[in-house]
This record gives C-alpha cells, sequence and structure tokens, in this order.
C-alpha cells in the first residue's frame, strides 16, 4: 500500500473509531452489514449482561446487496443463536438500507414488540461508530445510549476482512471516505448531529479524494430524494 494514502487512512480511523467502554443498557442494537464480527460481539455483550435483548436492524446495503440470500439481520440472528443468545432475546428489523434507518424502523419495531427501552448499547463496523453516535443523538435523544467498540487497528480490521472475504482494501477506503463526506453533509438537514471535524483529518479526506476514493459520496440531492421517501412512509415530518 502506498505509504501516503496508509498515513491518511490511519488518521480516518483514528477519528473515526471511537474506543468507548462498553456499558450496561437494555436493549443492544446490531447494526446490519456483511460483517460476522457485529452480531458476535452483541452476543458477547448479551452473555456478560450488558444487555437485556438484541435488535438486529439490515435489509441489505451496499455491502451485501446482490450478495446475501436473506436479509442482514436474519443472518445476524443465525449467528448469535449459534453463540449461544436464546431466539426469544433477538428481535429482527428486515427494511433498513441505511444506518439512518436501523434506528428509525428499529425503533418501530421494539414499540411494536411493546419493548420501550431506556438504554441501548450500539453495536457497528468500527469506522461506523463516530456516525452511529451522531445518528443516535437525534434518533434516540430521548433515551440513554453507548457505543461498543471493537478496539482494532486498522491493519487488524484489514486482516479479518480481507481473510473472510467480506471486503477489500478498496471497499474499505472508500467506505471511510464516506464517513467522513457524512459527516459533513448530512448534519445540515438535521439527520445527524454536527461535528467538528479536525483539519488533519479534513486534509486527509481531500487527499484521499483527489486519489479516486468516491465510490461512496453522497451529494445534497440524493439526502433529500431519501428524506422525501422518509416522509411518505411518516418516518419523518
Amino acid at each position: 500500500m502506498n505509504q501516503e494514502i496508509k498515513k491518511d487512512i490511519e488518521i480516518l480511523w483514528e477519528y473515526l473509531c471511537l474506543k468507548r467502554e462498553e456499558t450496561k443498557a437494555e436493549c443492544i442494537i446490531g447494526l446490519g452489514s456483511i460483517l460476522e464480527c457485529i452480531p458476535k460481539k452483541c452476543a458477547e455483550l448479551y452473555q456478560k449482561g450488558l444487555g437485556d435483548y438484541i435488535l438486529f436492524s439490515g435489509n441489505c446495503g451496499k455491502g451485501t446487496e446482490g450478495v446475501i440470500s436473506k436479509t442482514e439481520a436474519e443472518i445476524f440472528r443465525e449467528i448469535a443463536i449459534q453463540e449461544g443468545v436464546p431466539k426469544d432475546k433477538i428481535f429482527l428489523e428486515k427494511e433498513a438500507t441505511n444506518t439512518y434507518e436501523n434506528f428509525k424502523y428499529g425503533i418501530q419495531v421494539l414499540e411494536k414488540e411493546n419493548l420501550h427501552p431506556q438504554s441501548f448499547l450500539i453495536v457497528g463496523k468500527p469506522y461506523q461508530e463516530r456516525r452511529a453516535k451522531n445518528i443516535a443523538g437525534i434518533e434516540l435523544a430521548k433515551n440513554s445510549f453507548s457505543i461498543a467498540s471493537f478496539s482494532l487497528t486498522f491493519s487488524e480490521f484489514l486482516e479479518y476482512v480481507s481473510k473472510n472475504n467480506f471486503m477489500s482494501l478498496d471497499d474499505v477506503i472508500n467506505e471511510m471516505v464516506a464517513e467522513i463526506n457524512i459527516g459533513i453533509i448530512a448534519p445540515e438537514y438535521g439527520i445527524q448531529q454536527k461535528e467538528e471535524i479536525p483539519k488533519k483529518v479534513l486534509e486527509s479526506y481531500d487527499r484521499l479524494c483527489r486519489k479516486g476514493f468516491t465510490r461512496y459520496l453522497i451529494t445534497d440531492d440524493k439526502i433529500k430524494y431519501t428524506m422525501e421517501k422518509w416522509k411518505e412512509k411518516n418516518l419523518i415530518r
């Protein structure tokens, strides 16, 4: 890997991964993806007594569309059961196609089950942690929540996804660059809390964009289109 690219990736990684300590909550939320470490982490947290039950949320997204035959949530449930979590302690949300919808649809599923947790413990990709926190700051504003971090180095994460054929280096870099892009644009629409992004992170982001890692960048038009769809489904007003 080009050393300049590697340095910029490491800067983004250190910013996006929160490295938080695990805290007890009523509901553990596993955000859908292709990564099996997420349901395994959720199962581990449940076995430690850090959650009363688990909600897995996800239909399919950019990493799983056309790759999986079941929803992300269903696959996650199977893995968690194999890890020893009782089936009746797992709830599924099977419509979400992005992190925002994980929360929006997930809450609806819990309400239909007559569950109204006051606290949440959130598990997602390592570099998704900061965005998950900032979305939860709006979607779960009336509740308490925390992020359960993986505390992996970038090299360790890349080895994991490469060894299991989950993602390529190019996939990971493009997704990390998109995390910064979303962090810049989404707060302007009130769907994610605004956070000051350090100058060195923005500089690394700009360099990686100039090197062509722009596959998943979003635009204002895409956000507006998505929000109109949410309005049609009464997810937002």
